[in-house]
């Protein structure tokens, strides 16, 4: 088995979006799978999954979850130097309450470091960080690296060597005392830091250029642990009738552009202000027919193209480096086999074989039956449902109920409302709409 570089074994969040109470997403194994990918930590005596898929109807708040890890991520990385330092916390809190501003928001994850798990979490309101811990387990036993407290006080634990007081002079209240260490290069925080920079990957509809640069980066070499030919590969298997990728540098008149926008804003904000130059290439998709090759740019072809696309630099990258990928509406615009496909990338002890793990919303039900490649286990299925009172997200396992793996057509129950989270559709609303558009 190999060592663990990133794995994820929970995240809970309280208080973000449509997630009020207390929510937890777990990736901890209840039930040993060798035709899976599974990961066993050294220390703690844990096994996690290598996919977790998340269902629920519209609006139920899945596509919530994603974004709370999303958040969690962002503000790790760009706490310190990207929010406004008198700006507050730009936080998501749930809008539906009375007490929204006094409510805080906590995110909480326990991940596997280099074989060692980790417990990284904080609170916001709008204001500040109330809370800030990590602890990491060498021994099975919680190990204090740092707390910060209400009164932003931190208490350092013994184990957590460094520049720790000047870190904390130079901390504000709504940046996070991970996201300064890392920025002042302190050694043991910033590998944590990385497992959220590297580690913890998102594809979401907002990310797309940066995805699609993932994916032109290996194209072009550009990353030493996967090349282009995998990207080729995976075209191919896609039978999209796609030939190749062509990558254009960019119009020297763009750099002219980036260059000056950046060194405008530097001069405005200050020299740590980063603009990022994602989306600068060109990239035009090759048809071969028997009259040639015929280059389309890349808005000309069909979203399911464009979404294949963009997913093949994070899939790629994740697999070979270990990381957690977490997907939003996965099955949006691709088709039903592969998406079966992709998750069976990850879930394949022979292909992730570097304990990636992958993340998704979908209301691809065809996932869950018996006529696919990949077959997901009780322990893998997740799903949200709206209270009726609150209009708050609850997001509970599979393992809730009593469901034989294997043994039982998992597809067939979820669509016959066995474990929730399906839309219940009125017939009686559905025959006044007749009689409205009848006698309209």
């Amino acid at each position: 088995m190999l060592e663990e570089v990133a794995v994820l074994l929970r995240f809970r969040v309280t208080n973000h979006a449509s997630l009020r109470d207390e929510q937890e997403l777990s990736l901890v194994a209840s039930d040993r799978h060798p035709e899976r990918a599974e990961r066993e930590l050294a220390s703690g005596g844990h096994r996690v999954v290598p996919v977790a898929a998340i269902y629920g109807t519209n609006a139920s708040g899945k596509s919530n979850v994603i974004d709370a890890i999303r958040w969690m991520r962002q503000a790790v990385l760009s706490s310190f130097r990207r929010w406004d330092p008198t700006g507050g916390v730009p936080r998501r809190p749930f809008a539906l309450r009375r007490d929204v501003a006094s409510s805080p928001t906590s995110f909480s994850v326990d991940f596997a470091l280099n074989g060692v798990r980790h417990e990284f979490g904080f609170s916001v309101d709008d204001d500040r960080v109330t809370e800030e811990w990590l602890y990491h387990y060498p021994e099975r036993k919680a190990n204090r690296l740092y707390e910060r407290r209400a009164d932003s006080s931190v208490v350092f634990g013994r184990s957590l060597t460094g520049r720790k007081k000047i870190i904390s002079e130079l901390l504000r209240p709504n940046s996070l005392y991970l996201s300064v260490a890392a920025a002042q290069g302190h050694p043991q925080l910033s590998e944590v830091y990385r497992w959220f920079q590297t580690g913890l990957r998102l594809a979401t509809d907002g990310n797309f250029r940066a995805r699609l640069d993932h994916t032109v980066q290996l194209l072009l070499g550009g990353r030493q642990q996967v090349g282009p030919a995998p990207v080729m590969r995976l075209l191919q298997f896609a039978d999209l009738g796609v030939s190749g990728l062509e990558v254009e540098e960019p119009d020297e008149a763009v750099v002219d552009d980036y260059e000056r926008l950046t060194q405008a804003m530097r001069e405005a904000l200050g020299e740590r202000v980063r603009v990022e130059a994602q989306g600068l290439h060109s990239v035009r998709v090759e048809h071969r027919t028997v009259e040639g090759v015929f280059p389309l740019d890349l808005g000309e072809e069909s979203s399911g193209t464009r979404t294949w696309i963009g997913l093949m630099g994070p899939v790629l990258v994740a697999l070979a480096q270990g990381a957690v990928l977490c997907v939003d509406e996965l099955d949006a615009r691709l088709h039903p086999y592969l998406v079966d496909a992709l998750v069976g990338m990850f879930q394949s002890p022979d292909i992730n074989r570097s304990g990636a793990q992958l993340i998704f919303s979908t209301h691809e039900a065809a996932l869950l039956g018996r006529n696919v490649r990949t077959e997901l286990f009780r322990d893998q299925v997740w799903f949200t449902e709206k209270d009726a009172d609150t209009l708050a997200t609850r997001l509970f396992p599979m393992t809730e109920f009593h469901v034989r793996d294997s043994l039982e057509n998992l597809e067939k129950r979820y669509l016959a409302g066995r474990y929730g989270a399906v839309p219940y559709l009125d017939d009686d609303l559905m025959s006044e709409i007749s009689e409205a558009v009848g006698g309209a």
